[in-house]
């Protein structure tokens, strides 16, 4: 019988962000109107999440385009601000690990969102088996890279995963690499459920 491993996004999955707060801080220490980000911005933003650049270089970029003096701790104070639990989201990853699969998380995140976790929440991922984050895999959701790049690290094959995300580009970009994959929003909870319990074979 094969090896069948659980696979969570971060992002809206495990925690909740709210992105209001990044703008209203930048706004508020800036001393200017709250505005949405730029081309450039998100530009940046994902050039931190897939580690092109490091924390310190997005915040240097920040401070220089809004007009701020932040340090990365700062940046972290703020991030942690943003996040909360996703109560339902992280029950299920909670239980996966107590029932003893193999639990990994497959997120577009940078180092300090992760340290923002871990800053609110010590042992967050206490037991997972292991953490495939888009800073170290150098790539992005949805470029397949980033998928091949997890079965590759694993040696499986995609039908032994099942992959939860809340962006339906994401979940495509997974079943497209051969994994199963559910999108992962409040109105599909309870199907996923039943989709978990079918996949592992446990009610």
């Amino acid at each position: 019988m094969q090896k069948k491993y659980f696979i969570f996004d971060i992002g809206n999955v495990l925690v909740d962000f709210d992105f209001q707060v990044l703008l209203q801080q930048i706004a508020d220490d800036s001393g200017t109107p709250v505005e949405q980000p730029t081309e450039r911005d998100l530009e940046m933003h994902h050039a931190v999440e897939e580690g092109v650049i490091s924390d310190q270089a997005f915040v240097d970029y920040l401070n220089e385009a809004k007009g701020l003096s932040w340090t990365v701790d700062t940046l972290i104070g703020v991030w942690q601000k943003m996040f909360t639990v996703n109560q339902t989201g992280y029950g299920m990853f909670r239980e996966a690990i107590a029932r003893g699969l193999p639990v990994y998380t497959l997120s577009n995140i940078a180092e300090h969102h992760i340290e923002a976790i871990e800053r609110n929440w010590p042992g967050f991922f206490d037991g997972a088996t292991g953490l495939f984050l888009s800073y170290q895999v150098g790539a992005r959701k949805p470029n397949a890279e980033i998928y091949r790049h997890m079965l590759d690290d694993l040696g499986v094959k995609g039908e032994q995963c099942l992959f939860l995300d809340d962006l339906a580009k994401n979940v495509e970009a997974a079943r497209a690499a051969g994994t199963q994959a559910h999108q992962f929003i409040p109105e599909n909870h309870a199907a996923i459920r039943k989709a978990v319990e079918a996949f592992f074979g446990f009610a």
